[in-house]
């Protein structure tokens, strides 16, 4: 069983990341660093940050797949609630061609959320994956430190 400050301390900081990657894309050069950023190394980060507070264990898989997928879902969320109005914005105001897709995408609202959501499910799976790859070089850096 996962301890709910873990939960919420990922949960929190995952959101965090997030939003602030969301504005990172809004200048046009940096859009695909920010969402490879957000769908592989954010789960290694809070993961890395987790036991440098001593909250998680790094040792139990379970819990390193639960902070990673956790992590990757809601920086995707978090990525998406300050991006996608913002960009809406500025193409409407500065008529941006690199933002053209969002006023479509804004004009068929039904089309979003789907996409989001599914988003957001690739990030948490590519993220489990990063904090289970991590975990596994943070056990065998720390069992080679001690000897």
């Amino acid at each position: 069983m996962i301890d709910k400050t873990i939960l919420k301390t990922t949960v929190i900081f995952s959101f965090i990341i997030g939003a602030i990657l969301g504005v990172i894309p809004l200048i046009p050069a940096f859009t695909y660093f920010a969402f490879i950023i957000i769908m592989f190394f954010t789960a290694p980060f809070i993961l890395i940050y987790l036991s440098y507070l001593k909250l998680t264990d790094v040792n139990e898989i379970h819990q390193t797949l639960t902070v990673g997928a956790l992590s990757g879902f809601c920086s995707c969320l978090g990525f998406s609630v300050i991006f996608f109005p913002v960009a809406f914005v500025l193409q409407l105001i500065f008529k941006i061609d690199s933002f053209i897709w969002i006023k479509v995408i804004f004009y068929n609202i039904g089309f979003l959320i789907p996409m989001i959501i599914l988003t957001a499910l690739m990030s948490a799976i590519m993220n489990a994956f990063t904090a289970f790859i991590t975990s596994y070089f943070l056990i065998y850096f720390y069992q080679n430190k001690r000897k």
